[in-house]
């Protein structure tokens, strides 16, 4: 009703395959008419996408729309800077709250056993069993 449409969806395979990223490219281009690209993904597929898009001379040709692991970074699109030009990244807000810190880095056992999480972190913070 509002003129958008999702084209397809595409995962990345967890460890992807040499030349996956250039399958990811060459089915994007399968809709013609299909410009924005959602792409949520670690910085390191990001990366990779985008030098895929670089290498099919497709830089400039989607615009893309990401979310916060790379909106902040400089990483995902250093050297791919025509790749990912105009991309809109997408950060939550966040704000520290006051005294948080100080609160949580003093929580030990002894004072904090009421907390039924707690023991697993300190195992896992500590990697120890108690």
């Amino acid at each position: 009703a509002g003129g958008l449409c999702i084209a397809q969806s595409i995962k990345i395979p967890r460890e992807p395959k040499p030349g996956e990223f250039a399958k990811v490219i060459g089915r994007l281009m399968e809709t013609s008419t299909a410009r924005g690209v959602v792409l949520f993904a670690n910085e390191d597929d990001i990366r990779r996408v985008l030098e895929a898009a670089t290498l099919a001379n497709l830089s400039g040709h989607f615009s893309w729309v990401g979310s916060d692991s790379w909106g902040a970074k400089m990483a995902p699109v250093q050297g791919l800077e025509e790749a990912a030009h105009g991309a809109i990244t997408i950060l939550p807000k966040r704000a520290s709250v006051p005294g948080f810190d100080e609160y949580f880095t003093s929580r030990s056992l002894e004072n904090n056993r009421r907390n039924l999480w707690f023991h697993e972190f300190w195992e896992d913070d500590f990697n120890c069993r108690l």
